[in-house]
């Protein structure tokens, strides 16, 4: 049976001094007669440090503070490992400290290390370092441990009360989920609390262009920038290729009436038959440029596309909410009028999950009417 490890601070232990004359303090671990060392990143002059403690600068209760406060974390990993039944060693407690995976972990500190491990999109990446640095303004010092089910619907009221978008609340609540589920394959947590907490589904926040709206920007004549931002707009209520997708186009992803492209978002490959959606008219404009890439290179940034596309748009009188990305909505949304499967649309618009795609299932009043005459008449 292992014995209980022992924490103290050294000093100096390399008998090694730098530039300053300052020498290094370190965490030292003891079980059996074994040893292991974490450095505090302190270093201090020989003489303010006596007796295991700082002594005799104008900050040493300060210091002794954070540096007692690093020890108390170094040996709550090893006591939540003995709440849970596990004999802990040496070497598993150094791993565990380093790799900020234990069940004594924060959860900033886990979540960044797990998401810099995987293979995730960097989108992705910033989109977690949000949700961690989101929950620190929440509850500062988050263990992985304290997240049970009350945390959640306290944590859910917060973003409510604090006024965050509800899609972009669903998503933070679906990426914690993602994290902690990571936390049980690692043996962390031994539930996920979102496996009694529902989180909700997402809603379309984003308008989108009737038929009649999509054909009156079609008739527009525009010159310039304008030109421009509406035919890379029509692009994508043609295609339904993402804004990010739309400037990465090259002349190579269309071929034999097909574009074949891997998404820069998801990294998922969607195959569009354009030369039978919305009567080949993604063609007439991959033409109308010669080269395709003459267009979506020079559209420059999201936000300046979306300036001049408010201006092209009112002319149309189309809603104020609508955004570049409402052409990815308009696609899938006339898509759905007319009839296509929502599964195709699904696999269109590269969505691996239905669910994300019903967001976009909208079928307004005059495509109901439309769609009751027609088996009125069959």
């Amino acid at each position: 049976m292992l014995t209980k490890i022992r924490y103290k601070l050294v000093f100096n232990r390399a008998n090694r001094l730098n530039k300053r004359g300052e020498g290094l303090i370190e965490i030292e671990c003891t079980q059996q007669r074994r040893r292991i060392y974490f450095s505090t990143h302190t270093y201090v002059q020989p003489q303010y440090f006596k007796d295991g403690v700082v002594v005799d600068l104008d900050n040493a209760n300060g210091l002794n503070y954070a540096l007692f406060a690093m020890i108390r974390d170094v040996e709550n990993v090893e006591l939540e490992y003995i709440k849970k039944g596990v004999e802990v060693h040496l070497p598993m407690l150094k791993e565990a400290v380093r790799s900020h995976i234990s069940p004594a972990a924060k959860l900033a500190d886990f979540g960044m290390q797990v998401v810099e491990q995987s293979e995730r999109k960097n989108l992705t990446k910033l989109n977690y370092q949000t949700l961690l640095n989101n929950i620190e303004r929440f509850r500062k010092g988050t263990l992985i441990t304290d997240i049970d089910y009350q945390f959640l619907v306290a944590y859910d009221r917060w973003l409510r009360e604090s006024g965050i978008a509800h899609n972009t609340r669903i998503s933070r609540l679906r990426l914690l989920r993602a994290l902690l589920n990571e936390a049980r394959k690692r043996d962390i947590i031994t539930g996920n609390p979102f496996d009694r907490f529902r989180i909700q589904q997402m809603v379309s926040k984003k308008g989108y262009l009737t038929r009649e709206q999509v054909r009156s920007l079609e008739r527009l004549s525009l010159k310039g920038v304008e030109d421009r931002v509406r035919d890379a707009f029509l692009i994508g209520c043609y295609t339904g290729l993402r804004f990010s997708d739309i400037i990465s186009l090259r002349p190579e992803h269309i071929q034999g009436g097909w574009l074949v492209k891997k998404m820069v978002k998801t990294g998922f490959v969607v195959e569009i038959p354009i030369m039978e959606l919305f009567d080949g008219k993604m063609l007439v404009l991959a033409e109308k440029y010669g080269n395709i890439d003459r267009l979506t290179k020079s559209l420059g940034s999201n936000s300046a596309v979306n300036k001049v596309l408010r201006g092209v748009l009112d002319r149309i009188d189309a809603d104020a909410k609508i955004t570049f990305h409402s052409s990815r909505h308009t696609f899938a949304t006339l898509l759905g009028q007319a009839g296509v499967q929502l599964t195709t649309i699904q696999k269109l618009l590269g969505h691996q999950k239905l669910q994300t795609t019903q967001i976009y299932n909208e079928v307004d009043r005059q495509a109901i009417t439309n769609d009751i005459k027609k088996r009125k008449r069959l």
